[in-house]
């Protein structure tokens, strides 16, 4: 690896082409409109564009290649039906159904589900009763559906639900029937990557097909067009996922440079599988998959070609040292994206990883024993012992690594200088063999990111006031810079609050303000006290419910101050002070009962007041000369404003 493949015709056409896409992201951005949707029952016809998966009880699809005279003339839909009837990946189907906009909550550092869909060109999603399949998928897409589907009978058939589940997801991953609580030992555990299919699975089906086409007599050529072919119908059954393609890509290049005996060139194949990828879908870009996949393969392939030659141990000492190696510059570029995406990072991923990596293959390998097996009961019968005892195993280190106490931690998520400082400071790390560790030009260079975070970091925070909506529920949090994150109304799921706040930059909530005694007002309070800090928590006088009143109980019992408010009570904090008001219209504390009444906020600071109104349903802001703007919430949408 030599700074001269960063000058190669390729790598630099993949740099322009990422710049052109950017820019033609932002001016289609400015531009998107959604079309316009018919009322009433239409009838669509396309394809199926994914394999259907299962969502609140439907089956979930994009549906694809719209005809042209149908009566809505968008390019996709995102469809949901009761009854698919066996339609998979390349069916050609007619439903009719009912377009409605996509519904979304859009709660801040959350997935913003409408505008995801956007970015993909899908602007309506389609619900029916059950479809008509025109045609089935025709070769390769229509084996590959099959295999897939025999694969995923034969795991869900022979092991227990969790363990089918990681079976799934390490071959095909297919991870959508993973528990709640297993997807979070993973996430704490660093181990959720081991749930994607990606290069090595490819890696795997390639050189297996390879060796037994060898070993059967099979000419070099002929071995290597069938592992290329068998391992393409593979990644078919996959999905076709960003991971699996990029590992099909490098792999394929790599598998073309051995038979034309040419050097196979790791770092290009990775360049070439990153160029054919945007080249087809270039919303590819923007896709959180993509980017930590190719982060993680980029750090693999740079810093063992520049780091492994200085390794001092031989024997299985070595073997150790190049996987942890391995551990450490996979999660050198995925922290900030983690952080970024996910708002929380495993910081024991990086020795986790050293013993989960290589067990996964090896479960991985059985599952592929276990569907080649499984029209053969006798030989069957021992590849699903060893394969449950594996999962068994891998089961039980993943919740040994994810029990430890700060296995993993909530991250507030970078702001583009900083994300741009860390990924620069990892560049450095992974080429400090090649800059020279005598040479100051790698310690100036080191020191260029550091200043550029520190200068982040002290960056003061805007004041902001953010309001969004969750089903029946508005919420609202206010940002202010020395006194800290308040939030309003806790209605919405806790998890999906800590996250907001995480996302505005804050791991406690100093104040936490519920405008009624009715559940919808407070329903995600426990949980939101289970996952980030509180200070304090006001509620109305009122008569509580029994599940209030334990809920409220629990806070005590953690230490969280609770104190109860009346109308026109002032509540001081520093840098501001919030009043609780009867909602407009009503005048004075005279009538209130704590029966069903609602409670405004009004928060007041030097230079500004704003008001959180109907529970968050609008926001207020009043500068002085008195000046004022009011937003109202949409639903789907996030309102912020900043006084």
């Amino acid at each position: 690896m030599r700074f001269s493949h960063y000058k190669r015709p390729l790598f630099l056409l993949l740099l322009l082409w990422c710049a052109l896409i950017l820019a033609s992201e932002r001016r289609t951005a400015e531009t998107r409109a959604a079309p316009e949707l018919p009322a009433g029952t239409v009838s669509l016809e396309g394809r199926v564009a994914e394999y259907p998966s299962v969502s609140g009880g439907l089956r979930r699809f994009v549906l694809d290649r719209l005809s042209p005279d149908t009566a809505y003339n968008g390019t996709a839909v995102m469809a949901y039906v009761r009854e698919a009837g066996g339609a998979s990946y390349g069916d050609r189907v007619e439903m009719d159904c009912s377009l409605s906009e996509p519904f979304n909550y859009a709660v801040p550092g959350g997935l913003d589900w409408r505008e995801y869909l956007a970015g993909r060109g899908i602007y309506a999603e389609a619900r029916c009763g059950g479809l008509r399949i025109l045609e089935k998928a025709r070769f390769p897409l229509g084996p590959a559906s099959r295999l897939r589907d025999r694969t995923l009978e034969v795991f869900e058939k022979n092991f227990s639900p969790d363990r089918a589940s990681v079976l799934s997801g390490m071959v095909l991953g297919e991870k959508k029937k993973i528990s709640e609580e297993l997807r979070k030992e993973f996430q704490d555990s660093g181990a959720m990557h081991l749930l994607v299919a990606s290069g090595s699975n490819v890696g795997f089906v390639t050189f297996l097909v390879y060796f037994v086409c060898s070993r059967l007599g099979v000419g070099k050529r002929c071995s290597g067009l069938a592992a290329a072919a068998i391992s393409g119908l593979y990644v078919l059954a996959a999905g076709l996922d960003a991971p699996l393609v990029r590992g099909y890509l490098m792999f394929t290049a790599a598998l073309a440079a051995y038979l034309l005996d040419r050097d196979p060139g790791v770092f290009q194949g990775l360049v070439i599988a990153c160029f054919v990828i945007l080249v087809f879908d270039r919303t590819a870009l923007f896709d959180a998959g993509f980017q930590m996949s190719f982060t993680a393969s980029y750090g693999i392939t740079v810093g063992m070609a520049l780091w492994d030659g200085l390794v001092p141990f031989k024997g299985g000492g070595r073997y150790l040292a190049r996987v942890l190696m391995v551990s450490v510059f996979a999660q050198a570029g995925l922290y900030p994206l983690m952080a970024a995406y996910f708002h929380r990072i495993s910081l024991i991923s990086v020795l986790s990883n050293v013993v989960l990596v290589p067990l996964s293959g090896a479960i991985m390998g059985l599952g592929f024993a276990a569907l080649t097996t499984s029209w053969q009961p006798s030989l069957f019968s021992g590849v699903k012992l060893l394969t449950d005892a594996a999962l068994r195993l891998f089961l039980f280190l993943l919740k040994f690594f994810a029990s430890f106490r700060y296995s993993s931690v909530a991250a507030v998520p970078p702001s583009v200088p900083e994300l741009a400082g860390c990924l620069a400071l990892a560049l450095v790390v992974l080429h400090a063999p090649l800059l020279g560790f005598r040479r100051p030009r790698l310690y100036a260079l080191a020191v260029l990111p550091v200043l550029a975070l520190a200068a982040a970091l002290m960056t003061p925070e805007k004041t902001l006031v953010s309001a969004f909506s969750d089903r029946d529920t508005n919420s609202a949090i206010l940002r202010r810079g020395e006194s800290g994150l308040f939030i309003f109304n806790p209605g919405i799921s806790g998890d999906k609050l800590a996250g907001a706040a995480l996302y505005y930059g804050h791991r406690k909530a100093e104040g936490v303000f519920v405008s009624s005694l009715s559940r919808r007002d407070w329903s995600g309070l426990a949980a939101l006290a289970g996952t980030m800090e509180i200070g304090r928590v006001f509620i109305p006088y009122g008569v509580r419910s029994a599940e209030l009143g334990t809920a409220l109980d629990g806070l005590s019992a953690s230490g969280i101050r609770v104190e109860r408010v009346w109308p026109g009570d002032r509540i001081a904090f520093p840098g501001l002070e919030v009043r609780a008001v009867r909602r407009a219209g009503r005048s004075g504390p005279a009538g209130y009962t704590g029966l069903g009444e609602r409670l405004d906020w009004e928060i007041s600071a030097d230079g500004f007041r704003v008001s959180v109104l109907d529970g968050g349903a609008r926001i207020s802001s009043v500068r002085p000369p008195g000046k004022e703007r009011t937003l109202e919430v949409r639903a789907g949408r996030t309102a912020e404003l900043e006084p």
